[in-house]
């Protein structure tokens, strides 16, 4: 109904200068992320969050779906039963891990393009990749970033939709 509502931009997260891609005219309503974030540092994902606050009205939202771990105080163990048991409900592949999951993108033929494409920009980016952080960091840093409220609205295992509000 609104095809002008959305924009999208192509633009390395967290780079010098990467919110001037964005072209803003006006404080943003939402900003949309989908596993991207889990891939920065500590540092560059504070930075990233203060800039985001920053480009947001007050009662704008960020919205993050992500793979982040619970961490050595969350309820792991619990976490990954649940993962399972609703994976053996529903009769899918439980243990999919990252390698095995890019190999089947890999025998894709309509994505061989984009991983073309993404193995370029990986060689340009060098192969260390930070530790993932755990969601309550997330949560931490959002804070910290200016976010008034942030906290988890979906989750399954380490997959979770995390809504922060300015």
């Amino acid at each position: 109904h609104h095809p002008d509502a959305a924009r999208y931009v192509d633009a390395e997260i967290g780079a010098r200068g990467w919110t001037w891609a964005l072209e803003l005219d006006r404080p943003l309503d939402a900003a949309v992320s989908t596993t991207a974030l889990h891939y920065l540092d500590r540092d560059t994902l504070l930075a990233t969050y203060r800039q985001l606050a920053t480009l947001m009205r007050p009662g704008g939202v960020l919205v993050n779906g992500d793979h982040l771990p619970q961490g050595e105080t969350g309820p792991a163990g619990i976490a990954a039963h649940v993962g399972r048991c609703r994976a053996d409900r529903q009769r899918v592949f439980a243990h999919e891990d990252w390698g095995s999951w890019w190999a089947a993108v890999g025998e894709d033929p309509e994505l061989a393009d984009l991983l073309a494409e993404r193995r370029r920009r990986e060689a340009l980016l060098g192969t260390g990749r930070p530790a993932e952080l755990p969601l309550c960091a997330h949560l931490e840093l959002l804070r910290q970033a200016g976010f008034d409220t942030a906290g988890p609205v979906w989750q399954y295992g380490d997959s979770c939709v995390v809504v922060a509000v300015r």
